[in-house]
This record gives structure tokens, sequence and C-alpha cells, in this order.
């Protein structure tokens, strides 16, 4: 999932395992309070930066030399760009390491040129922030496509709540002359071929926490879990391991705080190491009489670098993948397959929000580590997702996808910002997507869902919960084959009252 909001962006291409510690290793530390700026202060930015440089020098031995740190008012744009383009950007050789970690605001401003015509800031101590297409042009010149990039922050706006602070500023900005904005498929700021993780998904906010914690939630459980995240105890810890630990950690003290805050990872982060096993030294081949050579063995094709695999293992957890499938329409049958091998499972049905009663399947005694998981489910596109299971622990995941050769569409309906959810609203779109779900009417926490579109271009409207009131906007949407459609409506408080 790739989308904009609040985020941990972690371009992440560490420790490849060969010459481990041969190549040259930098890392830019950035993180502000902005006490004494105009800009909102928050309170354990600075904090979550140190905590950051603490763990990357225990993971990846990174010289003092080669390690910068900016903090509180000497984060502005100069200084950023600067310590990217012209200090990274004279040293850094192809095949070097780079590290970036950002704590701090984050935002995004309406801009015309900009998809759903939105543009992502990191929020500077003062005046001029840097947007999301600076920052990948400035990390573009740098010679290595080695490079771990980490912004702890929103992008969103974000409402303080009790023992909490969230990382992002103001209400979402609707266009002149609008009742509200339709926001289609938000995305991240987002480099090529770089692995992305958020610390939250694309309309949710970051907190940060004080006792006992005294860090970004996301940040605490993600510098821990570089360090202590072996899943699968192959002495090993890599960039999913860390992310997964780090995930589920995050979730259950937003909870906590009464705070809904899931990290997402994209990108293909397969063989990155932050902690690499020793590796003894093969022993010497003994020299043996000549045999006689047999025939060839039949060609096998090369294994794809994955996740390193430890068949000793013996722990064991448990996963439950929460689907938007219907069972009218999977009575053709469902196949789980746990990396190359099919694995049991229960099934029961359960309300699943605005998609109404749907699948969850559990599978029980699943080895602890990183796994791919296929579900085959009939009806529907074969889905493939990427999971990490604890030792003694359960992981939930969640599929949403619409019948095969047909599109789906799910959002939220809030008030002014990502923080409240808007009930009551009747969303429709134009043509008719079908005639057995011509609205959908959002739920206690703004969800609605339509689950079966024909694949086209579509006009959303919206009828008023207290006012007999119809508008639209004038953006549309697009609706594709086996394809979710995710919206944000976002609303004017006039819609409230």
């Amino acid at each position: 999932m790739v989308r904009i909001a609040s985020f941990l962006f972690v371009f992440l291409v560490f420790l490849s395992g060969e010459g481990l510690f041969a190549v040259r290793k930098f890392a830019l530390i950035v993180g502000s309070n902005y006490k004494g700026s105009e800009i909102s202060p928050l309170n354990l930015c600075e904090k979550d930066a140190e905590v950051m440089k603490q763990s990357i020098v225990k993971t990846g031995n990174f010289d003092a030399a080669n390690v910068k740190v900016l903090l509180g008012n000497q984060v502005t744009r100069e200084n950023v760009r600067s310590s990217i383009v012209d200090w990274l950007g004279n040293q850094v050789k192809e095949g070097d390491q780079v590290f970036f970690f950002f704590a701090g605001h984050g935002q995004f401003f309406r801009d015309p040129a900009a998809k759903n015509g939105m543009r992502n800031f990191i929020i500077m101590f003062q005046r001029p922030h840097v947007s999301d297409d600076e920052l990948s042009e400035w990390f573009g010149k740098l010679k290595t496509k080695k490079a771990v990039i980490i912004l702890d922050c929103c992008f969103s706006g974000g409402i303080a709540k009790k023992g909490a602070a969230t990382r992002g500023a103001g209400n979402v900005p609707i266009p002149a002359g609008q009742d509200y904005a339709v926001l289609q498929d938000l995305e991240n700021v987002h480099f090529q071929n770089k692995v992305v993780i958020s610390s939250a998904d694309d309309n949710e906010t970051a907190i940060e926490i004080g006792k006992p914690i005294e860090h970004g939630i996301f940040t605490y459980f993600f510098s821990k879990s570089i360090l202590e995240a072996d899943l699968n105890g192959d002495k090993n810890i890599t960039a999913y391991e860390a992310f997964y630990k780090a995930r589920n950690e995050t979730t259950k003290l937003a909870q906590k705080a009464n705070h809904k805050q899931v990290p997402q990872i994209s990108g293909d982060a397969s063989g990155f190491l932050f902690v690499a096993a020793a590796v003894a030294p093969p022993a010497p081949e003994p020299v043996l009489p000549p045999v006689p050579i047999p025939p060839p063995d039949p060609v096998v094709p090369p294994v794809t670098p994955d996740e390193p695999q430890n068949p000793t293992n013996k722990k064991t957890g448990t996963l439950i993948i929460k689907t938007t499938y219907k069972q009218e329409q999977i009575a053709g049958g469902v196949t789980i397959y746990i990396d190359q091998n099919e694995f049991p499972f229960s099934t029961q049905y359960v309300d699943f929000g605005a998609w109404g009663k749907t699948a969850q399947f559990t599978l029980a005694k699943i080895p602890s580590g990183v796994h791919n998981v296929t579900v085959k489910a009939s009806g529907y596109p074969d889905q493939i997702i990427k999971t990490g299971i604890e030792p003694n622990g359960t992981t939930t995941e969640t599929i949403t996808c619409g019948l095969a050769g047909k599109g789906a569409i799910a959002g939220k309906v809030y008030l002014e910002n990502f923080d409240t959810g808007a009930e009551g609203f009747i969303v429709f779109i134009k043509p008719l997507p079908n005639f057995k779900q011509p609205t959908a009417t959002s739920r206690k926490d703004g969800s609605f869902a339509f689950t079966e579109v024909k694949p086209g271009r579509y006009t959303v409207f919206l009828r008023g919960s207290s006012k007999a009131l119809i508008k639209q906007y004038d953006q549309e949407i697009t609706v594709e084959a086996d394809k979710i459609t995710n919206l944000d409506i976002v609303l004017r408080n006039i819609f409230a009252k």
C-alpha cells in the first residue's frame, strides 16, 4: 500500500549479506521539536532521532565520522538539501549504504499540479518546507541505490489526544467553493525501486506518547525491532521481521491510547538484513581420487533471493485473514498456501464493517518467521500477501478485493480531518454500478463500500444525513477490474450542523 498521510517511509536496501562489512555506511539523522518556531511544538522528535542513531550504530557499524545529526533549529530546507546533495553526494559511491531518518511534522497542501490536488511536505523548523518531489530529486543524485529513508510524521490533519500528540497539523484542505473533497487512492512520497514502510495507513495519524515510552510509537518499536526481531530464530534480522514485529506492537499500543495506527509496507524487501548471522569460513574440501562423471542432473531454475529460512525452527504462531469474500461467492471452495505448501484453516463469517458478513480464515501452528501467503477463492482473483508470524503470537492480515473481473469501492466519510468519521451520509455514484446496491451509507466510523462495480469512470455524489443535500464533486474516480478503489471524502463542518 503506497499512500499519502501519516508516514514513516523506509527505502530499504540495507545489508545485502555479500561483503557485509566491506561497504561504507553513512547516516543523516534529522529531528525537530519546533520549540521556538512558529510551528506547533512536539515533544519527542529529537529524542527519537537520538534513539534511532543509537540503533543504527549498533546494527550497521557506522563510523562516527559518517554520521551527521541535525536537531531543533538546524532542521531547515537548506541544511537538509546540502546534507543530502553535498555531504552525502560528495562521499557516497555505488554500493555504499545510506540511512536517513526524519522525525517531525508532516502535512499536505493544495497544489493543482499534484495528484488529487495535494502535495506532501515534511515540515522544517521554518519556511520553506520540503516537498516530496524535492526529497526524491535530492536522493536521486546519490550514486548508490542502497538507501534507507525513514520519515516518522503525518501528512494528514491531526487532533491531539490525552497522553498523545499527532505529528501533523491542521485540517484536510478542501478546494475553494466546494463543501467536500473526494480523494482517490492517496499515495505516499515514494521513490521507484525502493521499499516503503509507513508508520500509519493513508488516513491515520502517527502519534507520540509520553510515559512509559517517551517516543513516537512506531520509531520506538522499530528501533528496538532492528535489534531484537529474529522471528524464526536464525540469528538474522531482516527488514520484514523488524517491520512486522514493530507493526504489531505499534497497533496494540495505539489501541490502548484510543487511537488507530496501523503501519504499512510496500515494495520487495526480501533479503535485506539489519543483523546478519556470523558465517563460518568453509572447511577445505578433501582431495579425493577421481571418480566417473555421472550424467548431468536436469536443469533447475535458480532460486530468487528471499527471506533467510531456518529449517530447524520449531516455534509457531497463528494467522487470521479477514477478507471481503461473501459466502455465496466462494461456495466453489478456498485454498490457502503458506509459501509453496497448502495449509489447513478454519472459516467463519463475521461482520466486516461496511462490507457486511464476510469470510475470516484462521491458520494455526504456522512456523514463526516471514512467509508468502496465497489465497485462492472461487469467484475472486488470487491474492498474494506477505506476513510475519511471531512465536506464540497472533498476526491479523486483511484482504480486500472485488469479484473477478469486477472492481469495488471502499472509503470513509470524514469531518474536516482524518480523525473524525461522519456517520449516516449516503454515497452514490453515477452511472449506477449495479441495481443491487444503488447507494452506500456511511457507518459510525464513516466507512462505506460498493462491493460489485463494473470497471470504468464514475462521479461521486453525497447526500447529507441531516440535510436533503446532493452535491457533485467535479473530480471523477476510476474503478479497475480486480482492484479496490479507495476513497476518502472530507467534509466541511457545515455538513455536521
